[in-house]
Formats: structure tokens, C-alpha cells, sequence
């Protein structure tokens, strides 16, 4: 990245100002060495952000930034409905709602250190990873509905997991507007297997040992010590997500112009936040976040039942559950 467009803001902020069509600056949180080594292509993805409709403030981009779909990943944008703001499909991204949920297990590496290679066994065996990999769970059309409106929490409701696990997911569990009529028969029929599934890419079940503590206080009162060992699961809405971010592109794309929207990125297609178009979407992608928060509930059942095979008794209590690629008001 070329660091002379950008204004020093402080020791890891870094503002680009306003310049052809941007509406707002744009804004890095990075060090100077995380910003040089950025791809050019940030730098543009936030450029085109910061030019949408309604954008209020800034466009900002977080330390990890890279070359992403319309928005870079790690680009975050709030937009002003009575500000003519949007919502874009392809910034929110085609995993809906993908995220991170961590656990603990009560363990200590020299604890897995004795059954690496059986525990491994035993989660691959238990937990569907891969392309197009399909689960145990076969999903009716009615149960489809259920699960997209109850997310995590109608997981729990199925014997997935435990009430307690709610209180340390995002939104409780279940995000509130989910709307299953907007999303469309295809997005349901590529779901209707893969609940319960890993999925590609860079998914995945990670088990992961604390080597440093930056705050002793934040670590004691999220239970956390040098040497735990902690079980974590990066994963999304799988085909549903993916096929509503298509579903919804494609329609962005066609019904922008007559919305007085000029796209300088085919990629940032998007609809004004009060159209009938804006709101089709927002159900939809609700109903995607209660699929993904829905799959890593139950990933998180069948990996309790791993890890019991080995450790009778063990808990696993969940430490967090939070999304990116979503969209709130």
C-alpha cells in the first residue's frame, strides 16, 4: 500500500481523505508496517465505500484488511436510511454471518499432548468437513422454517447443546426480523443437508492452547490461564448464505440504476435501505445469520460428543459465539 494518500492519525490510524466521488474519508486501523504490506486493492475497495449512498462518518478497515468482494474484508460502514442509505449484499459477503465460537474444554496441553492423534480421529469422524460435505440432519420444509427464524436457539430446542450456551452467543442465539419467506427455494434446498456441517475453504475446528495473556483481569473473568486449551469453530450459513448473497446480487445489480444509483463496482451492488428491495434483503440475511449461529450450535454439540469419548464427563462450556459478514441496525 501506498502510504503518501493516507493522513497519520494517531500510532495505528491512518485516514484517507476525501477525494473524487467519496462522500467520507476513509480510515485504517493498522501499524505502519500492517499498512505497507496491505494489497493496493484496499485502498481502492474503501475509496468506492466511502462513495456509496448514506454513508455516515468514515469508511473503515480493520488491521487484517485484504482485497475483498465490493467492500475489502474487514471493511466496516454504517449508512443513514433518511439519508438515502444502502444495504449491499456483496458487503455483507456471501457466508453470511460466518463467525467464530470458542469453548472452553478445562484442559491443558498435556492433556490432548496423550491422545492427539485418536482425539483428531474422533473429530473428523463425528464433525462433516469439506466440499459439499452433508451431515446426519435432514431438514423438512417445515423444519427449514423454524430454524431460520430460531437460529441457535431452536438448535437448543432439537437437543443441541444447552440454555446456558445462549447467554454467550450474539443476539441471544437468534436474530430478531428473520424473514424465511424472502429467502429462495434453491438457498433452502442447498441448506437441507448441510446442518452440522465444517464446510471449506478457511473453516475450521482448531484446537488452541492460551500462550500469552495481554490482561490478566479481562482473563481472569473469562476463566482463561497460560496453558488452557480451548476448542474453536470458524464456519457460516454454508450453500444458504452463499445462495442468498448470489440471489440478491443479481437483483442489486439490475434495480440500482433506477434508484438514481451510479456502481463504480459491480460488486458493491446494493438497494436503499427503505425499498421493498433493501428490506427483502435484510430478511433474508437475517434468516442466513440464524442458519450460520444454527450450524455452530450444533457443530459444537457433535464436538462435545467427540471430546467425551475420550474425557468422560468433560463440559466444554462456550466462552463466545460473535459473527462478521452481517449486517445490523
Amino acid at each position: 500500500m501506498n502510504l503518501s494518500q493516507f493522513r497519520q492519525r494517531g500510532p495505528f490510524e491512518w485516514e484517507m481523505p476525501k477525494h473524487g466521488a467519496m462522500r467520507v474519508p476513509g480510515v485504517i486501523f493498522a501499524s505502519r508496517e500492517l499498512l505497507e504490506a496491505m494489497d493496493a486493492k484496499v485502498g481502492e475497495q474503501l475509496a468506492n465505500v466511502a462513495g456509496l449512498p448514506g454513508i455516515v462518518d468514515a469508511a473503515y478497515a480493520m488491521p487484517d484488511a485484504h482485497w475483498g468482494y465490493g467492500f475489502p474484508i474487514g471493511g466496516v460502514a454504517a449508512f443513514d436510511a433518511d439519508e438515502g442509505g444502502v444495504v449491499s449484499a456483496g458487503g455483507v459477503g456471501f457466508d453470511i454471518s460466518c463467525g467464530v465460537r470458542t469453548l472452553h474444554t478445562g484442559l491443558k496441553q498435556a492433556d490432548i499432548e496423550a491422545v492427539k492423534e485418536r482425539l483428531a480421529d474422533v473429530l473428523f469422524r463425528r464433525i462433516p468437513a469439506g466440499l459439499g460435505s452433508t451431515g446426519a440432519l435432514r431438514l423438512t420444509g417445515k423444519e427449514m422454517g423454524a430454524m431460520l427464524r430460531g437460529g441457535a436457539k431452536w438448535a437448543v430446542e432439537q437437543g443441541f447443546g444447552t440454555v446456558a450456551d445462549l447467554a454467550h452467543i450474539e443476539e441471544g442465539g437468534c436474530m430478531a426480523g428473520a424473514v424465511p419467506a424472502e429467502v429462495s427455494a434453491e438457498a433452502k434446498h442447498r441448506q437441507r443437508d448441510e446442518m452440522g456441517t465444517l464446510g471449506s475453504g478457511n473453516h475450521y475446528l482448531e484446537l488452541q492452547v492460551v500462550d500469552e495473556l495481554f490482561d490478566e483481569t479481562a482473563a481472569q473473568a473469562y476463566g482463561l490461564a497460560v496453558g488452557d486449551v480451548l476448542a474453536t469453530l470458524h464456519c457460516g450459513s454454508r450453500g444458504l448464505g452463499h445462495q442468498i448473497g448470489t440471489d440478491f446480487l443479481r437483483e442489486m445489480v439490475i434495480a440500482a440504476p433506477r434508484a438514481g444509483i451510479q456502481l463504480v463496482d459491480r460488486e458493491l451492488a446494493c438497494a436503499p435501505l427503505d425499498s421493498e428491495l433493501g428490506q427483502s434483503y435484510l430478511g433474508a440475511m437475517r434468516a442466513g445469520i440464524n442458519c450460520a449461529l444454527a450450524n455452530r450450535q450444533i457443530l459444537t454439540h457433535l464436538a462435545r460428543q467427540a471430546f467425551a469419548e475420550l474425557f468422560p464427563g468433560i463440559q466444554m462450556p462456550l466462552l463466545y459465539d460473535v459473527s462478521h459478514n452481517t449486517c445490523k441496525e
